[in-house]
């Protein structure tokens, strides 16, 4: 068992932040789960099978069964709920077979399928049917989540069936080099996503990370990092448009005609004490202008810019359009 606990919160909270780099039981997860969802309660009368369990060739028992959640997605109790109280029930026939890899150990791991073995414990089954990798003998275990993780991306990033940070995350795993790479960029900014870095403060939308990353040099982005962070240093997550931006201003070649880093940070920071993150991202022009309309934000209600650092972020147009939101 992950967590003793009778409540729903506390089960979900350890759920939710399963460690990467760590293998788990299916069964320690369903015996978790089970804690707080059980057949005598009303919100869980959808906890059935509503065809017949699974039997026949290809079944796998799941208390053999593992995750590695390297490169899985988060599990979310409430979704998992939700989706078998919405369908009442579980129904093999329209879930179908669910994908594991043997690893040289001879333990079974749920590369695909992770939620619909979950559902079939919670639903009173003790086995789902599986198709079946075989690992070569010879591999260690870092070379079977490599593998694992790439069949995961391709199976379910492909297909857009993830969020852009699960993306990222199997990509790690896999060790596909530009997300390594990344990676490296966001522990030196202090940033997590999706528990990579449990050190770093959560980042918000790692989408616009990934456009700055290769656009501005790197030292520009863990500048900015730390002048977010230093600014709001009471704030769960630093916003991806709000980084985006800082690195924005501080790469405008103009900047550094009037203006150096212990201006913005001193500026920021007196601003940011009665100023939430979002007033820098919004309002903003969507699209190529977007980044250069959140740095004009800084310059104008931050700086109080009147050396032309605005006009060299945006021309007299985009100016009037921020204008007049």
């Amino acid at each position: 068992m992950i967590i003793k606990s009778s409540k729903k919160s506390e089960v979900a909270a350890a759920l939710a932040t399963l460690k990467i780099n760590k293998t788990y039981s299916i069964k320690e997860i369903i015996d978790t789960i089970k804690q707080v969802c059980n057949h005598q309660t009303d919100t869980t009368n959808s906890l059935k099978m509503t065809s017949d369990n699974y039997s026949g060739v290809g079944c796998v028992m799941l208390d053999e069964l593992y995750v590695d959640m390297t490169y899985q997605r988060r599990i979310r109790l409430a979704k998992i709920i939700n989706k078998l109280k919405k369908v009442h029930g579980f129904d093999k026939d329209v879930a179908g077979a669910i994908d594991i890899a043997t690893r040289p150990s001879g333990k079974h791991y749920v590369w695909d399928g992770l939620r619909r073995a979950i559902m079939v414990g919670m639903c009173g089954g003790d086995r789902i049917t599986a198709s079946q990798y075989i690992h070569e003998k010879h591999l260690y275990d870092e070379d079977c989540r490599k593998t694992e993780g790439r069949f995961y991306k391709i199976r379910n990033a492909d297909d857009e069936k993830l969020t852009f940070e699960e993306i990222f995350k199997a990509k790690v795993a896999y060790e596909d080099p530009i997300a390594i790479s990344q990676l490296g960029l966001l522990k030196k900014c202090e940033l997590d996503v999706e528990g990579l870095n449990e050190k770093g403060v959560q980042l918000g939308g790692l989408r616009a990370f990934d456009e700055i990353y290769n656009k501005f040099d790197s030292e520009i982005i863990v500048k900015a990092s730390k002048l977010y962070r230093y600014a709001w240093n009471n704030q769960p997550q630093v916003l991806g448009y709000g980084l985006a931006g800082l690195a924005t201003l501080l790469s405008v070649d103009e900047f550094e005609n009037y203006y150096d880093y212990d201006d913005v940070r001193s500026m920021l920071r007196d601003y940011a004490r009665n100023n939430k993150p979002n007033t820098i991202t919004s309002p903003r022009i969507n699209g190529t202008a977007a980044f250069k309309s959140i740095a004009y934000n800084i310059a104008t209600k931050v700086l109080k810019d009147n050396n032309g650092l605005k006009s060299a972020l945006l021309d007299s147009e985009q100016m009037e359009v921020m204008e007049s939101f």
